[in-house]
């Protein structure tokens, strides 16, 4: 009886619970992802620079402020509560987000990756018609690409090693990769 409830210790040592979910204690993605995944942000934010500059200062305005809103606020919803905050995660935020916030522990992360997928949506959206009068099918078709290689990198390495199934798009990433 007594080495049973040992393991459990053990094991109850190795987890944390986030949002009802069991957690490992450590991060599961090496370094190597977070930088990966944060790389493929980088086209994102160029080419929605590029198309909404060429077409209105006050849309890339408006864009720059979704996206302002996505990296910072939102971050405090999703990264500040995170059980691997400070550690390398599925973005380089894990290891950045203690140098903007205090760890916010034992709240969820539910409404921030929530709105995530509503920021995210809207930062992809946003730039399309512009997209398409200024260069067409060609251009639209660069803006839609740069967007699927960063949604496949992101599902395919960091939500295929991700614990949080109650994460929407981690949910979205394992049904295009087939990952349980």
């Amino acid at each position: 009886m007594n080495v049973q409830a040992n393991q459990t210790s053990e094991v109850q040592e190795k987890t944390v619970i986030q949002d009802g979910v069991h957690c490992p204690g450590k991060a599961p993605w090496p370094a190597r992802v977070s930088k990966l995944t944060s790389l493929s942000i980088l086209p994102v934010v160029l080419l929605g620079i590029y198309i909404l500059a060429q077409s209105s200062l006050l849309r890339l305005g408006i864009w720059l402020f979704l996206f302002a809103i996505f990296a910072y606020p939102l971050r405090y919803l999703v990264c500040a509560r995170c059980p691997y905050y400070g550690q390398s995660c599925s973005t380089l935020m894990g290891r950045t987000v203690p140098r903007l916030f205090k760890k916010q522990e034992g709240q969820s992360m539910k409404l921030g990756l929530w709105l995530d997928v509503v920021f995210t949506s809207l930062l992809f959206v946003f730039p399309l018609p512009d997209a398409w009068r200024m260069g067409g099918l060609l251009l639209t078709l660069a803006w839609i690409s740069v967007f699927a290689v960063m949604f496949a990198l992101i599902t395919g390495v960091a939500c295929s090693a991700c614990p949080f199934t109650f994460c929407p798009i981690g949910r979205a990433g394992r049904a295009v990769w087939g990952a349980s």
